[in-house]
Formats: C-alpha cells, structure tokens, sequence
C-alpha cells in the first residue's frame, strides 16, 4: 500500500496531532469567544487542592488563559506562572499544524487517490 510500514506510522501521527492541535486552537478559541463567568461553572473543583490543601501545578490555568487573552500577562503570571509558557506553545502548535496542514492538503489528496486505487486492484 505504502511501501512500508514507517510511512503509515507517520501519516497516522500526522492525523493525530492535526486532530489533537484542532482541540487546541478550540480550546484557544473558547477564551477569546466565551465569557469566563459563563465556563467557570462547568469547571470542577480540582481534586488535588481538595485531598492535599495544596494548588496543584495547573490551578488557576484557566482564569490565566482569560488574561492572557485579555493581553494582561502580568495578572496571568500571579495566576500561574507556567501558563504564559503553555499559552505560548498552544499559539505555537496551532500556528505550525495551519502551516502544515496548507502544505500537506496535496499530499493527502494524491494520498486519498492512491488509495482508491489500490483498493479497486484488490
């Protein structure tokens, strides 16, 4: 079909950080669109603030992301200081996945031919 098995891996693993990065730029999307006073209340309590008494790494991600959104990364900082950086990585992520995504919709539409064809000789 593909010649081996690496360029199956490959195409698999491109397809799944194109799904994972779309539930990132979602996600992105969600604290530029949706009022935070609106989510907050579909926000669990964390789990770990309540057995330890102690903020796990994550606390106070989501309030940050609104900041961040806002521009005020100052207040997102205080928040959680790892959040500017994951912020950071998301805007990176979902830029590259555009980028590769432009640049891989002609290979998976020969992809797609290819393996129509082979389908019919089978």
């Amino acid at each position: 079909m593909f010649g081996n098995r690496q360029s199956e891996l490959m195409l698999a693993g491109l397809l799944v950080w194109l799904i994972v990065s779309a539930g990132i730029f979602v996600l992105l999307l969600f604290t530029l669109i949706v009022p935070q006073h609106l989510l907050v209340q579909f926000i669990p309590e964390c789990g770990w603030q309540a057995q330890f008494q102690k903020p796990c790494v994550f606390c106070g991600m989501t309030t940050a992301f609104y900041a961040v959104s806002r521009g005020d990364f100052t207040e997102a900082y205080r928040l959680n200081p790892l959040s500017l950086y994951i912020y950071s990585i998301f805007v990176l992520n979902t830029f590259c996945a555009v980028i590769t995504l432009k640049h891989t919709t002609h290979f998976v539409k020969n992809l797609g031919a290819m393996l129509r064809s082979d389908n019919t000789l089978s």
